[in-house]
This record gives C-alpha cells, sequence and structure tokens, in this order.
C-alpha cells in the first residue's frame, strides 16, 4: 500500500527564437473525458496526449535578465520562464509549453497572465498546455522558502489546461528557523498555502510532494493546497502534508477526481470540498493524522465566493471510495450540507479517538454560510439568484442540510486499548433557519435521507451509543434510527481479522467477517436538483466499484478498502521530514 491571495509582477516576454523545441510522449494518449464517470475509481487516470511541446529551461543556476530560456542558457525563475510563453490576442496559448525545471531550490512564484496591468486567463486546449515539472524525475526540483521577502508557494490564476508533475513545494525550516527545530517558529501565515490555483480548468498534479509546518500550536491559517472557484480538478499520486488548516480544501470546484494520494498531517480537516463542489470522484486516498476529522464534504462558505449552479447545497455528488483513513482525533468521515454523498468501502482505523475533540466515528451536522459587512449586495444578489444563506451580514450560521447521505459497506475499527468515541454520529437533530435574511430549508435537517447500511464497526469492548432520539436520526426515523442502523449493520459483533494490523497492514486475512457482507450502492435520486444542475450531474447517478484501494479486482463482498488476496503493501523510502511532530508511518507513496 502507499500513502486568494494578492497579485503583482511585471509583465514581460521573449521571443520565440530563444526557445527549444521538444517532443514529450505522454503516458496514456487519449483526450481526457469531459467528467469522472470511470467505473474503477482506483484506477482513475487522466490522459495528457501525445504532444509536440516547446521547452523553456529553467535552472537555480540560470540568469533571468541573459538567459534565453534554451537547455544551454537557461532562466533563473519559475516566474520568467513562464513569461515566455507566448499567447494569441484572443489570449490562448500560441502551442503547447512545457517548463523544464533543473534540480535544486527555486523561489516561489505567483503566475499570471498580465498585460500592462491588467489580467487575462491564460487558456488553453488538450493539445496546448501548460506543463512546469521537474527535468529529471529522479532529482526533483524544489520550491522553497528562502526568507521573509518570499513565499513557499506556487499560485496560478486563471489557467486552462495546467499540468503540474513531480516536483516539491516545501517550508524549509533550515531556512525559517536558524535555532533549529527547537527554536521558535514563525506563523506561516506569511508564506501563503503550499499550492494555490483559483479559476483554473483543466488542472493536473501527478507525481507532487507539497509540504508545510504542521504543529499542535496554532500557526496560522495555511492550507497545503487550496482550490478555488475551479472546474475538473485532477490530483494523482502525489503527498500533500503539513497545514495550520486544512490540507486539501476546495471552494466551488466542480468535476475531476482525487486518487492514490497521500494526506496527513493537519489542524483542522485532512480534506473538503465545500462551496457547492460537485462532480468529484475521491478514492484510494491514504489520509491520516488530523485533528478535527478526516475526509468531509461540505463545511461552510461566504456567499460570493460560490459559483452557479451549485449555489443551495455545500457539496453535490461527491463520491468517497476505497480510501484508508487512518488516526484522526475527530471524525474520519463526515457531511455538513451534503447532497448526495457517498461514503462506500472505505477503511476507518482509529477515528474519533480523542477524549474531548468531536468525539465519534462520523459526522453529520448543517453546512455553514455567512456574508461579512462589505459583501452584502453580493449576498442579496446570490440569494437572488436561488443561493441558499444570509443576505445581510449578520445573519449566517449553519443553515445548510444534508440531504441523501450514503454510508455503505465500510470497515470501522477501533481496537481495544485505543480511546474509542463515545457515538457513532454526530447527527444533529432540526434546528430553525439563522437569521432574519436567510434564504433556504427551514427547519435544517442533518438526518433527511441518511442511509446507513452494510457496514462493519467493531470497537472492542467499549460501548458504541447509536442515536437515540435527542439529536437526528430518531426512533422513528425511516431510515438511520438506532434499530434499523443494528439490524443494517454488524456494529460491535464480528471482530475483523486482518494480515498485519499492527504494522498497518489493513488487509483482511481470508474467512475473516470484513470479506463478506456488502451490500448494492444506492442511485443517487434527483429530486431537488434544477434541470440545470441535472444537466451536468447526470452521468454521476450510478455508482459502480470492481477494484479496491490497491486496483485489485473484488472477486468477493469484502466491506472496506482491501480485499484479502491484494498484493502486500510496499515499504517505500521515507520522504525528508521537516519537523519531528511530521513523523507517521506512511502505507503507500
Amino acid at each position: 500500500m502507499r500513502r486568494t491571495m494578492s497579485r503583482s509582477r511585471s509583465s514581460g516576454s521573449v521571443g520565440f527564437v530563444a526557445i527549444v523545441v521538444g517532443i514529450a510522449v505522454a503516458l496514456l494518449a487519449f483526450v481526457p473525458p469531459a467528467r469522472a464517470t470511470a467505473a474503477d475509481p482506483s484506477t482513475l487516470r487522466y490522459g495528457i496526449g501525445t504532444i509536440a511541446f516547446t521547452d523553456i529551461y529553467a535552472s537555480p543556476g540560470g540568469d533571468d535578465a541573459g538567459g534565453d530560456g534554451s537547455a544551454a542558457r537557461p532562466f533563473r525563475s519559475i516566474a520568467r520562464a513562464w513569461r515566455a510563453v507566448e499567447h494569441t490576442s484572443a489570449h490562448y496559448r500560441t502551442r503547447a509549453y512545457r517548463i523544464l525545471l533543473a534540480p535544486g531550490l527555486y523561489r516561489g512564484a505567483y503566475l499570471d497572465h498580465d498585460i500592462n496591468g491588467t489580467t487575462y486567463p491564460s487558456l488553453g486546449t488538450s493539445t496546448t498546455p501548460i506543463v512546469i515539472q521537474s527535468q529529471d524525475a529522479s532529482n526533483r526540483a524544489q520550491i522553497v522558502f528562502f526568507d521573509t521577502g518570499s513565499r513557499a508557494n506556487l499560485t496560478l490564476y486563471r489557467f486552462h489546461y495546467a499540468y503540474l508533475l513531480n516536483f516539491d513545494i516545501r517550508l524549509d525550516l533550515t531556512s525559517v528557523n536558524s535555532a533549529g527545530t527547537g527554536g521558535t517558529v514563525p506563523s506561516t501565515e506569511s508564506h501563503g498555502d503550499g499550492f494555490q490555483c483559483e479559476r483554473c480548468d483543466h488542472l493536473l498534479l501527478r507525481g507532487m510532494h507539497v509540504e508545510l509546518y504542521f504543529a499542535d500550536a496554532e500557526i496560522g491559517q495555511t492550507e497545503t493546497i487550496k482550490l478555488n472557484q475551479s472546474t475538473q480538478v485532477y490530483l494523482e499520486d502525489n503527498e500533500f502534508a503539513g497545514a495550520g488548516d486544512n490540507v486539501i480544501d476546495a471552494v466551488a470546484v466542480r468535476g475531476g477526481w482525487w486518487v492514490r494520494n497521500v494526506v496527513h498531517h493537519a489542524r483542522d480537516w485532512c480534506l473538503y470540498a465545500k462551496g457547492g463542489s460537485a462532480d468529484i470522484i475521491i478514492a484510494a486516498n491514504e489520509v491520516s493524522q488530523c485533528r478535527i476529522g478526516g475526509m468531509l464534504a461540505g463545511q461552510g462558505t461566504t456567499m460570493p465566493f460560490m459559483e452557479q449552479p451549485f449555489l443551495q447545497y455545500e457539496a453535490y455528488h461527491i463520491k468517497f471510495i476505497n480510501n484508508i483513513v487512518h488516526d484522526t482525533q475527530g471524525a474520519g468521515m463526515g457531511a455538513n450540507g451534503g447532497f448526495n454523498i457517498l461514503f462506500a468501502y472505505n477503511t476507518l482505523v482509529r477515528t474519533g479517538v480523542s477524549p474531548n475533540l468531536r468525539n465519534q466515528l462520523l459526522e453529520l451536522a448543517p453546512g455553514g454560510r455567512d456574508c461579512y459587512g462589505p459583501t452584502t449586495p453580493e449576498c442579496q444578489a446570490m440569494v437572488t439568484a436561488g443561493a441558499w444563506g444570509p443576505a445581510a451580514s449578520g445573519d449566517g450560521g449553519e443553515g445548510i442540510p444534508n440531504r441523501q447521505v450514503y454510508f455503505v459497506n465500510n470497515l470501522i475499527v477501533n481496537p481495544g486499548g485505543t480511546v474509542s468515541p463515545v457515538r457513532l454520529f454526530r447527527v444533529d437533530g432540526p434546528r430553525a433557519a439563522p437569521g432574519a435574511s436567510w434564504s433556504g430549508p427551514d427547519p435544517v435537517r442533518s438526518d433527511d435521507g441518511v442511509v446507513v447500511r452494510g457496514n462493519l464497526i467493531w470497537t472492542g469492548s467499549d460501548t458504541l451509543e447509536l442515536p437515540d432520539g435527542s439529536g437526528g436520526c430518531g426512533s422513528s426515523h425511516p431510515t438511520c434510527s438506532a434499530s434499523l442502523i443494528s439490524s443494517q449493520n454488524r456494529v460491535n459483533t464480528a471482530e475483523p481479522r486482518f494480515v498485519g494490523f499492527a504494522g498497518g497492514d489493513y488487509r483482511p486475512t481470508a474467512g475473516s467477517p470484513a470479506t463478506s457482507g456488502t451490500v448494492a450502492l444506492p442511485t443517487f435520486a434527483t429530486t431537488g436538483l434544477s434541470s440545470e444542475q441535472l444537466t451536468i450531474l447526470a452521468d454521476t447517478l450510478v455508482t459502480v466499484v470492481h477494484t479496491d484501494f490497491n486496483g485489485t479486482l473484488r472477486t468477493s463482498d469484502a466491506v472496506g478498502a482491501l480485499v484479502a488476496g491484494t498484493p502486500a503493501p510496499v515499504t517505500p523510502t521515507p520522504a525528508p521530514t521537516l519537523s519531528p511532530s511530521m513523523f507517521i508511518p506512511i502505507l503507500r507513496r
């Protein structure tokens, strides 16, 4: 197994004659699909295609003033290499470009298509992408923090068809803190998020390692990966770690998949998709060591950051499949304001283990929506357009309901000796909609259409509280009452057996209770979707899962992310650790 920012820079260009043309053959030679519809989520891979690239070279030993971007005379910085990319008068890239980074250390960069102080999109197609990658994948380029005058981040603004491959972005504690790891580490707020893409379309990150600083003390709200108002985002085979807030924070992101990533260490959630994010497959990831929780659909959003036509729920049609979530203080998974959310065939180990912090295995609660002072006219316009939330500042709150959240065929294990959660759910009862100017359902329900079925849950000898009617999923609830959960799931009745549980090998042994007992996956309902939303989401209604976390064919009805007989774990070479608090055994890379 494996494991919005200010914009300013000078504009410029160089002649095409200074750029060396190279031919690159991609691993897969087909145009990527419009959205994620494949039946086997663990094996999804974006097809780059066979493309003739115009190559631009950068090197730490290069020269921004005297270089020409050739292999013989490379530029020094990523920002200067980007300014060598040419666009037509309609702001389309003239051809497919590839920025090749020689081994070594680089400063961060804010990349946009600026002409005399006006920012335009950098438009492209599947045949004219912009690629930024290490020149030598075995000796990777690294963007690092150098001093107080530079950031350790890379930001793309309004890029279409942008692919980032096989380089590192990290906070260099040797440079940040001359006293060493035992000294005072400054707030990372001033360093920015590790990677950010705002208003991007067809974004691919593959083979990337993005790692910021993580500590138990509050050190600023930073995200390792920040995705804003973007479409068709593909995250494949990366390691993302170390966040003062969340490792992956996606706001109003529509389409794509996040697969086979290792995501760990954050003060908040490991990852979430919110703000009307829709149509995303999140599969075969290893997620661990986050305080508030592991994986979340929805959360809370400021009104003007949302995008048509997904203005009501916090998350639509998000599918969490074949993931391994382990060692989170709060809930392993949850939905805060989600519509048609599927959690299927996931394995959760030692989740909800804090005795004082969100002490539950699963979290089902309302999503939030707010409107800050100067944005009131924008909020009113959003409400007029059909958004749920406050039309005026001060009327925000947790008022976005859940509807049709499915938790099916998952394996949850908190072994004896673990601080075990008190309850299966945090599932909130109905509440009044917040604020006088609030638009949306009233009352706000967190349990509408919630289904919990076919799961194997083992928490040792500890008592696990099921919904008791004091909140949501009460005794008369048609789909998730305590009696239904008891009859439709195996809750502390069958102890699963594993090949090497103590060492992080969560493959079930042959004959383990985890190798049987699944139920059919649900089909997403369409009631509540507008015609525009349904047009976009129509091909995501049905989910079929043929493979497990490792891509092994599911020949039995095993619950959880791994089937018996799947390949043994591969012990990887550990990545360099930036802080003593960062260490965690990585199952897969």
